[in-house]
């Protein structure tokens, strides 16, 4: 039962992505979906709380960074523009694009991956464009994603598009990766974060947990934040495999893709429903295993065994009643 509620919510994940832009200048179901993320995303930004917060990154992004016009991509069928980037988006900076179909078969932009500043982000592209016509559309790079990363400004971006049929979502092709430089300062890839508790480390990968946060900043639950990085020639996933919460079985799931020389940072997700039903106020003990996979054929790479996460110490009454004792002389 676990492993199909995973699937399903995989599967919500993955059709949850920006709603297509016409070559109409603001249809209708473009409107009342365009006000749908915005609420959506209104309401998953916290208050600023002591300066933290994704409200406060928000707001502290450097929007100033601009980038030049260029082709992108271009075949018999297809030309891909990219134009500019849009800062207005409530859910995160978009790369804004222009796509000329002049095949005869409508067409389906999406992007699998994108990595900014080196590190992996999962974009929200999903451009629908009818046969001999042109349309616009954002690839949307979420706010979430670049502040577990601490990307406060976009430099460098990278993405790889894939074009499928509108009508029967068979692929069409899949470009290489693409590269957009901004005018930001170029600032070196930073090194590999061995800050926290090793996973895995070997194979010129590297898993290396952070801790568990169970003051959400995103959603009802609590998340175990975890950092990635390939340093290997091939593409690389990694995924949970079993995720155990106080001796309960979990329904969270991560699956990173993570390019070579590129780093991740992602979260496993202790859902609020989960918890509810198991009864955990509080988070006594976690146990965690991965699985690191080829991304392109799938192949099972090599696995971890469960891994029991180092909790921080829980604080006690005792020093603040000390203090207050001390005070009262």
């Amino acid at each position: 039962m676990k492993k199909i509620i995973c699937l399903m919510l995989c599967a919500l994940a993955a059709v949850s992505v920006c709603a297509c832009n016409k070559d109409d200048p603001q249809p209708a179901t473009e409107a009342a979906s365009e006000t749908a993320q915005v609420e959506a995303t209104r309401a998953a930004t916290p208050d600023e709380v002591d300066g933290t917060g994704l409200k406060s990154f928000i707001t502290s992004f450097d929007k100033a960074p601009t980038a030049e016009e260029k082709v992108i991509f271009e075949n018999k069928d297809i030309a891909i523009t990219f134009t500019e980037i849009d800062y207005s988006p409530i859910s995160g900076p978009g790369l804004k694009f222009k796509i000329d179909n002049k095949g005869s078969k409508g067409v389906i932009i999406q992007s699998p991956y994108a990595v900014v500043n080196g590190y992996m982000v999962s974009p929200e592209m999903n451009l629908e464009v009818a046969e001999g016509k042109t349309a616009t559309g954002p690839m949307i790079l979420p706010y979430f994603n670049l502040a577990i990363s601490e990307v406060r400004s976009l430099q460098k971006i990278e993405f790889v598009l894939r074009i499928v049929e509108a009508k029967t979502y068979e692929p069409i092709t899949k470009t290489d990766l693409i590269t957009v430089t901004t005018t930001a300062k170029q600032e070196p890839q930073p090194d590999c974060d061995d800050n926290g508790q090793t996973a895995y480390d070997k194979n010129d990968v590297k898993i290396i947990l952070k801790g568990v946060n169970t003051d959400r900043a995103y959603s009802d639950g609590a998340e175990l934040m975890v950092y990635m990085y390939n340093g290997t020639e091939q593409n690389i996933a990694v995924r949970t495999d079993d995720v155990i919460v106080n001796g309960y079985d979990m329904t969270s799931a991560m699956n990173c893709t993570i390019l070579p020389d590129k780093r991740a940072v992602d979260v496993v997700t202790f859902y609020k429903l989960d918890m509810e039903e198991f009864g955990i106020d509080e988070i006594d003990s976690v146990k965690v295993s991965f699985e690191i996979k080829n991304a392109d054929n799938w192949e099972t790479l090599d696995a971890t065994d469960m891994i029991s996460v180092e909790l921080a110490a829980k604080e006690t009454q005792a020093p603040t009643e000390a203090k207050t004792k001390t005070e009262s002389k």
